[in-house]
């Protein structure tokens, strides 16, 4: 039998509905707070809000991210400088 060359890892499928699911998250969550709980705010303090919503959700993304290169890089053997 044939294997599927083009068939993505389920480490990495995951990862990426994460990323999608973690991003569109962060935009409906931040725009929905601001366009209905933040009416005291001036723009200046809606515009700090979204930013700070904007680096927890690249944060976690880093972290999901650099979690797999960490796995990856390890199995291929490209850690071993940093083992000595």
């Amino acid at each position: 039998m044939e294997k599927e060359v083009n068939q993505m890892p389920r480490g990495l499928m995951a990862r990426a509905v994460l990323s999608i699911i973690t991003l569109a998250a962060f935009l409906a969550g931040s725009l929905i707070f601001v366009g209905f709980y933040t009416s005291g705010y001036d723009l200046f303090q809606k515009i700090v809000v979204v930013l700070v919503a904007m680096i927890i959700a690249i944060a976690a993304l880093a972290i999901l991210w650099i979690t797999y290169a960490g796995r990856w890089a390890g199995r291929r053997g490209m850690m071993g400088r940093w083992r000595d």
